[in-house]
């Protein structure tokens, strides 16, 4: 493992290069090169340097594979101001979306290609490795158990261009670039400064309970980008960029019937003997006294916050490069990134005694209940260093890249309600940290071989070493201690006309550790390291009009006590048909090894079911509880085949266009298991036998589980066309793409095991105990096949006149679906009922929606440009979640309890997902934040 001396030599290497650079600049009086010229950037910007190891510049109708070229410049423009938004709404198959209340995947967009996971893709800087993120996403959230690069990370002002290869690349790049892969470029022949500042704000109405007139959300960005580029080919670029996004809230009120009595908003049984006070009268009498409450209290409802995190980020990148001699060209790049965050969880409320610590008196101390924030400090580096060799009639390519992610856990407004009673209540906790470091070493070397000027060879082929470090830092002791306090539930004044009663005395057992993120234990806290060697051969032959490559790449990953290796193909080709159409293909194996955080990645968190908070423990692969009582075995690479066929061209009149189908399929898919319940005999037993504590609920780990199939079509056609004296682009892109499990789920003798599957048997067993359906349930495989959209179709139009420009965009995302994690239709065949109290709406589809951004410039004068416009400035929102009628308080007041299903009345806050009525809208289409309108200011010396 690569020790802190990669990161000082690479350091030093940097210092080296900027001192050369600014002693070349000081020695000459050339005048700086021009790169302003239109008609070369529009050039510039077609070349492509992924897919392919060639030596010619190549545009991307000229690649065997399908490849789109994000100019930075053009994607700018709009309301989006981080580099996954901007990517989202501008290149249909890939897809991201912020989350929330989902700890640190509030902070680090899940993001990906063509429907997959954000593990599945592989993103390079400057064509180099670009490490992953110390987050893993185990919260309900899409890209549930997988692990992304934060592409946020990197600011757009340094960004030149992002390439989006959108084929199977693992045979040519390694582990990772299953769904694909993404290059992102960043500037070098720049000369001069462009400073832009950014400031905008949500303005909208929420369609709910008349909610108008809504501003929230408030952005504000500054982005400096500065350029030295020689005649002699020596360049330096700087760029910084400060972000700061204000919260968001599109939460709905707490459909909760008790939120000062009773025990975490539920009902009590009524304790009084039958006739001597009926269920609806009790419960109306509970409810009133609950009220009063309320009004006396002053209590808000509107309790929680659904929607973005507030975040406040600055980075500085420096990309540089110049020759040594005529043969010999150094490059470097160094980027830091610092974001600091802040996102709420769910609320307790002042009857969730097992949440509430408590002061000297026995008092709570939050009397009101509270609502807890997590507040991570996310710092992201890399530093890239290499140098260019021209040895004759070959090229040989020596680099480096070393890259860290840390995440620092920070807990506020909370309280650790096992501690002993206190008057100095700790509310702010280290709930501790992850940090993820990566060093790659290449050695790449070519030759092209040209016969005549139209055929030739180009030979590739080279090595790789990449060690990799993950590491869970401890948090303070009282974040995660069990101070093994016990509540109690306050006693409710008798009902009138009867005797008091003890119903409510009884004990309750305290919630362990800080409340949103008990810390990292002691025992979760692990270094782990792993080498990967690898190498690779690629040859392409050019023929005419006929195009052939072949890759092959070899993979060794060597752990402490474990192994494994790979070896990938690729055969692409493209052939010219005639001078405006061509056709390529190509068909490819590759892999995906298992991240060192889904090998050792364990703690305990905080989540909620059916709308209660429940300790969820998160097992890595090697606790034995997995590997002995569950019976899982070693993690393995997933494997998987892609195939694409598609064609491409342009045509006389100056239409370009491009339509690729593929096909993926996986094979021992890693993903993260449905919690099994510690309600499971099984697991209650396995849980004790560990001595895992009581608060304990619930468990998770990773496990090989399914097989899937991906297939759709992606399609590109872009015109150029004069309109009067104006110039005009219209751009039409769209993606459709299916997601599917097949076959079954891969189990063992333990899960398969009958006593733990108990409705094999038995028809009157609900099938939704068994181990197996637990395993992945019908909520974890909705997550691959319908969560995200099944398309998406968008529509460029822009034109320029004189000192305007207009831009507009639509883009139409295509329905999703979420499943409940039980069957709602399971009746149980013995009685004819239900088994549970779900209705079938609770599986609800999300039509597709179709949202527009328009931005106007004016350029004041040369290099200064004012912008106005909005993103969805018709207000578009996703469908609202369905709440159960049932749930409504007039429903729970006036109405008997009766059986599951058949009558209104009672509460259940597991009957839908709204998380008890507040969960307004999915966030997987386009996030619920409304209209957004801004302004921009951009100069340019």
């Amino acid at each position: 493992m690569r020790n802190a001396k990669g990161p000082l030599r690479g350091a030093c290497c940097t210092i080296f290069l900027l001192l050369s650079l600014l002693q070349t600049f000081a020695q000459t009086n050339d005048r700086f090169a021009q790169t302003n010229d239109t008609k070369k950037a529009d050039t510039l910007g077609e070349v492509v340097i992924v897919g392919s190891r060639a030596r010619d510049a190549r545009s991307r109708l000229l690649s065997p594979v399908p490849v789109d070229v994000i100019r930075i410049k053009d994607i700018r423009s709009f309301a989006q101001m981080d580099v996954a938004q901007m990517l989202t709404y501008s290149v249909p198959s890939f897809q991201s979306a912020r989350q929330t209340i989902s700890d640190g995947t509030d902070h680090i967009d899940p993001a990906g290609l063509r429907g997959l996971g954000p593990d599945q893709t592989l993103v390079l800087l400057n064509g180099k490795r670009l490490h992953s993120t110390a987050l893993v996403n185990i919260n309900g959230t899409v890209g549930r158990g997988s692990v992304g690069t934060d592409l946020n990370s990197i600011p757009a002002a340094a960004i030149d261009r992002i390439e989006v290869l959108r084929d199977g690349a693992a045979a040519q790049y390694g582990s990772d670039a299953i769904a694909g892969v993404i290059n992102v470029v960043l500037k070098k022949n720049y000369n001069g400064w462009n400073v832009s500042g950014t400031a905008g704000e949500n303005f909208t109405r929420v369609p709910y309970k008349g909610r108008t007139g809504i501003r929230d959300g408030a952005n504000a960005q500054l982005d400096i980008n500065g350029g030295f580029a020689r005649s002699n080919g020596a360049y330096l670029n700087i760029s910084g960029q400060w972000l700061r996004r204000e919260a968001t809230n599109r939460s709905g009120d707490d459909n909760f019937p008790l939120i000062y009595l009773g025990n975490s908003g539920a009902f009590p049984a009524n304790p009084y003997p039958t006739g001597t006070v009926s269920d609806v009268h009790y419960r109306q009498w509970l409810m009133d006294q609950d009220a009063a409450i309320v009004k006396q209290r002053g209590y808000d409802r509107h309790n929680i916050v659904a929607g973005n995190s507030f975040a406040q980020s600055f980075s500085v990148y420096v990309n540089a490069g110049v020759p040594l001699s005529q043969r010999v060209e150094f490059y470097a790049t160094a980027g830091v990134t610092r974001r600091d965050g802040r996102a709420t969880g769910q609320s307790r409320n002042p009857n969730s005694v097992a949440q509430q610590p408590v002061l000297a008196d026995g008092q709570r101390f939050y009397p009101d209940g509270f609502l807890p924030q997590i507040a991570p400090t996310i710092d992201d580096w890399n530093i890239l260093e290499g140098v260019h060799i021209k040895a004759g009639n070959w090229l040989v390519e020596l680099s480096d890249i070393t890259g860290q992610n840390r995440v620092g856990y920070e807990v506020r407004h909370s309280g650790n309600a096992s501690l002993p009673a206190s008057d100095a209540v700790q509310t702010e906790f280290n709930a501790g940290n992850l940090r993820f470091l990566q060093n790659t070493a290449n050695a790449d070397i070519s030759r092209l071989i040209r016969w005549s000027a139209r055929t030739s060879l180009n030979i590739a082929f080279g090595g790789e070493f990449r060690s990799e470090l993950f590491q869970i830092g401890a948090g303070e002791p009282a974040s995660y201690s069990n101070g093994e306090r016990i509540a109690h539930v306050d006693p409710i004044q008798p009902y009138p006309g009867t005797t008091t009663y003890t119903t409510f005395t009884t004990p309750v057992a305290t919630a362990i550790g800080a409340q949103v993120f008990p810390g990292f234990k002691g025992s979760d806290a692990v270094r782990a390291t792993r080498n990967i060697y690898a190498a690779y051969a690629d040859v392409e032959l050019t023929i005419g009009r006929l195009l052939l490559d072949g890759a092959l790449r070899y993979e060794d990953y060597a752990e402490k006590g474990f192994r494994y290796d790979n070896l990938g193909g690729k055969l692409s080709g493209r052939y010219q048909v005639s001078s405006w159409l061509s056709i390529r293909g190509s068909v490819s194996n590759g892999f995906r090894a298992p991240s060192l955080h889904q090998r050792y990645f364990q703690n305990t968190s905080t989540q909620f079911v059916n709308a209660q908070p429940s300790n969820s423990l998160t097992a890595n692969n090697y606790n034995p509880i997995v590997r002995e009582a569950f019976g899982i075995r070693e993690l393995k690479p997933e494997t998987s085949t892609n195939l694409s066929f598609g064609f491409c061209g342009k045509t006389g009149s100056g239409i370009v266009f491009t339509v690729d189908g593929y096909f993926i399929s996986i094979r021992d898919r890693i993903v993260l298991s449905t919690a099994f319940n510690r309600s499971n005999p099984l697991v209650n037993t396995i849980l004790n036998d560990n001595h895992v504590d009581a608060s304990t609920s619930a468990l998770q780990f990773w496990t090989n589980a399914v097989n899937t199939e991906t297939k759709g079509i992606d399609a590109v056609v872009t015109d150029n066309f004069r309109i009067g004296k104006g110039k005009a682009v219209l751009s039409l892109a769209a993606n459709f793409n299916k997601n599917r499990v097949v076959g079954g789920i891969h189990t063992n003798s333990v899960v398969d095991d009958p006593t733990n599957n108990p409705s094999h048997n038995n028809p009157s067993a609900n099938p939704a105990n068994d181990l197996g359906a637990t395993l992945f349930d019908r909520q974890q495989r909705g997550r691959i096949e319908t969560a995200q959209p099944n398309s998406k179709i968008s529509v460029l139009f822009t034109y320029s006149i004189g000192r305007w420009e207009f831009l507009t965009r639509s883009v139409r995302f295509g329905k999703v679906q979420s499943l409940n994690n039980v069957d709602p239709g399971l009746v149980n065949k013995s009685t004819g009922a239900f088994f549970n109290d779900i209705a079938p709406g609770i599986d609800q589809v999300f039509s597709a929606k179709v949202t527009s951004d328009l931005v106007v410039t004016y350029r004041l004068k040369p290099g200064i440009g004012l912008s106005v416009g909005g993103n969805n400035i018709f207000d578009v929102y996703p469908d609202k979640v369905y709440v159960d009628p049932r749930n409504d308080p007039a429903a729970v007041y006036a109405n008997p309890i009766v059986g599951a299903n058949k009558a209104p009345g009672g509460y259940n806050s597991g009957r839908d997902a709204s998380n008890r009525g507040r969960y307004l809208f999915n966030p997987n289409q386009f996030g619920f934040n409304g209209r957004f309108l801004f302004t921009r200011v951009s100069v340019t010396f």
